[in-house]
């Protein structure tokens, strides 16, 4: 009889069937093909992640006839349900499960990865057919070679891992469900009048805001201290250097000192040098990437998100380009056949000659990280692309990949050495030093420039004296510390335990959407008024949730489940019996909130409403005053009348980044007309509607979009008479 692979996505599961044999492609949908392979009587069906949520059951989808603190007593009050896209994948599964005696989950070799094939997938194919087979497939690349060689060594079920994935699911959809509408509730009167049907609170994105939250009071409560420093700029041929006064920095109560000093030399030509001292250093090359050391480098290097850069390097994965991206692993394991991957660089344009060097060097070991998990090797490019491959399907894929190919590449190079010259000096008996840092050998820098740090030339000083050409009394404040960025939060998230390697992008994500932090300069984000709001009353009277720590041991119990330490179930009740005891004492000390709403209401409602964009046309029902652009914590939209009292609505488009053409008007009523730009398929696609009459027609059941008016069209940014 047949067998049944199942994938965790199309691509894979195409990149599966091809690698076992030539492949019939059976369309079962528009969305879902099924990939046979004759010759082998093997079935491979793709999933769409995960087919299967946890929602609330009928007795507790209503939020203000059911008590919240009841999802977390109430065993009945969530289940797992079939997501609305899942009908055809279900009926796949059940269909083919049938006419199968063997089935292997192929889904991503990861916790979730188990998580939707053993508890999303497998259900449906027992329940069809009891008596089916069960194994695993644990892929960590989607090359031919791999796919062939694991689907011979098939494994047993990784039940446990599968197992903290639901205990996840589970633990995170009693805390989110409860918590989210006990807030809520609780906010009611502020969320009325900012425009937001609810609060969102999670588990782990709560616990980030508030620690956004500490970081941005820190800056804001910064008290800045003045201090003093002398510096001395040196010539040296044609070198200008720098060199430090040795009590550098003068505290203020040292003010008069550092000005008493500056005074005595501030004329002088010569500066003495009394100790010259070489010495070099050894800067090895990097260890493997695992995801966190890989979000880290490319958020850092290519100043992206967090969830572009994993977003990237999963297509990379499915694309066949690099190995799995979520990995623990910093260490490759013995037999990994490294000679295998560096033969592909060879011929390569930009990485050729580094490539051949290492062959001509016999450098085929690479640096030794600290982490073999076991489950995947560290990422690694599998193939050799130049920029111009037509495998990219975007200009993100070339950088994020010409990234991971260097960093591998520079695993096997020599190691980089410095030369570092410390000047001792004296200007008029007052002792300063310097410290010249240059580059002696490239090493793997040739290959990484982009781990490389600054470099001052490479010269030699052998005179006993240099001249001054300045000396400076700089007056400086104290900095506060920065804002955090996505590298820097990724580092915070991975040093509290907070998520896991896989989910964090998505959870910094999710606090962005939610309009709770926002980016600033230098793609800092900074927390907004309403998430300083929300966590500074927050603060009053849940602490403990806040607080990493609570965060921080559920996630120690979840990987007790993964190494079969603890059972799934006994995990769950725990964490029950925790939260609610957190609920009770948030609902107990509810009053501390609530007396606060008058005193803040008309801030936060004129904070919220600063970044909601204007229109030119004026409101069609008051006619007075222009209406705006509300954007709600759940990325709902519309548009309202700025004059509150005035209750006028217009829909617009949800999805699509949306620009108003403020001097573009609709020639049929005069509103302003939108440009909205989605990306589908990794492909830009542009429209235009004129809200108002779009919002009058999606009522009736049609979408006039600009481009379907029969009286007019858009020509360069024009609203036109059609001939």
């Amino acid at each position: 009889m047949p067998t049944l692979i199942i994938s965790e996505k199309n691509k894979a599961a195409e990149a599966i069937a091809k690698a076992l044999g030539s492949v019939k492609v059976i369309n079962r949908t528009k969305f879902l093909n099924v990939y046979q392979i004759p010759s082998k009587d093997i079935y491979v069906l793709p999933l769409r992640g995960h087919i299967l949520e946890y929602r609330n059951t009928d007795a507790y989808k209503s939020w203000t006839k059911s008590d919240p603190r009841e999802i977390i007593t109430n065993p009945s009050a969530i289940a797992k349900m079939a997501i609305n896209y899942a009908r055809s994948y279900i009926k796949a599964l059940n269909d083919y499960s049938k006419i199968c005696n063997e089935c292997v989950i192929a889904t991503d070799a990861d916790i979730e990865g188990c998580n939707i094939g053993l508890f999303d997938a497998l259900p449906y194919v027992v329940k069809a057919n009891k008596n089916i087979k069960v194994n695993q497939l644990w892929l960590s690349s989607l090359e031919k070679r791999e796919i062939l060689l694991k689907y011979q060594n098939l494994i047993s079920p990784k039940w446990s891992w599968g197992e903290s994935g639901e205990a996840r699911a589970i633990i995170d959809a009693i805390i989110g469900f409860s918590s989210t509408r006990e807030v809520t509730n609780t906010f009611k009167p502020i969320l009325d009048e900012i425009h937001n049907r609810f609060v969102s609170i999670g588990r782990v994105q709560t616990s980030l805001l508030y620690l956004i939250y500490l970081r941005d009071l820190e800056i804001e409560q910064f008290v800045p201290e003045p201090y003093w420093t002398i510096t001395a700029d040196l010539v040296h041929n044609s070198h200008i250097i720098k060199a430090m006064h040795i009590k550098n920095p003068f505290i203020k109560e040292k003010e008069l000192e550092a000005k008493k000093i500056y005074q005595n030399i501030k004329n002088e030509k010569i500066a003495l040098i009394i100790n010259n001292t070489r010495d070099s250093a050894i800067i090895n090359p990097p260890t493997p990437l695992n995801t966190s050391k890989a979000l880290v480098l490319l958020t850092r290097t290519l100043r992206i998100s967090a969830k572009a850069a994993m977003n990237t390097m999963n297509s990379l994965y499915l694309n066949q380009i690099i190995s799995y991206p979520r990995t623990d692993s910093d260490k490759y394991n013995s037999t990994f056949d490294h000679q295998l991957y560096l033969q592909n660089f060879k011929p390569h344009s930009n990485y050729g000659s580094y490539t051949t060097k290492l062959f001509t060097e016999n450098r085929m070991k690479p640096t030794i990280g600290k982490v073999d998990a076991g489950d995947h090797p560290p990422i690694t490019p599998l193939v050799s692309l130049e920029q111009n491959s037509s495998k990219f399907e975007n200009s993100l894929q070339k950088k994020v990949y010409d990234i991971l190919a260097r960093h591998y590449l520079a695993l096997f190079g020599k190691p980089a050495k410095e030369l570092r010259t410390t000047l001792r000096l004296s200007i008029k008996n007052e002792i300063f030093t310097s410290q010249i840092v240059a580059l002696v050998e490239s090493g793997f820098y040739e290959i990484a420039p982009f781990l490389k740090k600054q470099y001052q030339p490479l010269f030699e000083i052998k005179a006993k004296q240099l001249a001054i050409n300045k000396i400076l009394l700089n007056e400086k404040e104290t900095q506060p510390p920065p804002h955090y960025s996505d590298t820097s939060l990724l580092k915070l998230m991975e040093k509290e335990h907070l998520g896991t390697k896989s989910t964090r992008p998505t959870i910094i994500k999710i606090l962005e959407d939610r309009k709770l932090i926002h980016r600033v300069a230098k793609n800092r984000f900074k927390i907004t008024e309403w998430g300083k709001y929300l966590i500074s009353e927050l603060i009053k009277v849940w602490l403990p949730f806040l607080k990493p720590e609570f965060t921080r041991y559920v996630e120690n119990l979840l990987e007790d489940v993964k190494e079969k330490r603890k059972s799934m179930d006994d995990v769950v009740k725990t964490v029950k019996h925790l939260f609610l005891d957190l609920f009770d004492k948030f609902r107990s000390n509810i009053k501390a909130i609530t007396f606060e709403f008058d005193k803040v209401k008309g801030n936060l409602k004129t904070a919220m409403q600063q970044n909601f964009p204007l229109t030119t046309s004026q409101c069609p029902t008051c006619k007075k005053n222009p209406m705006k652009l509300v954007t709600t914590s759940q990325n709902k939209r519309f548009l309202a009348c700025t004059d509150n009292n005035c209750k006028t609505y217009i829909s617009v488009p949800n999805t699509g980044r949306v620009n108003i053409l403020k001097n573009t008007t609709c020639s049929k009523c005069g509103f302003n007309v939108f440009k909205i730009t989605k990306v589908k398929s990794n492909k830009s696609l542009t429209y235009y509607i004129c809200p108002r009459c779009w919002s009058a027609s999606y009522k009736e059941g049609t979408n006039a979009f600009c481009s379907n008016c029969s009286d007019f069209q858009i020509i360069k940014e024009e609203c036109v008479k059609r001939r």
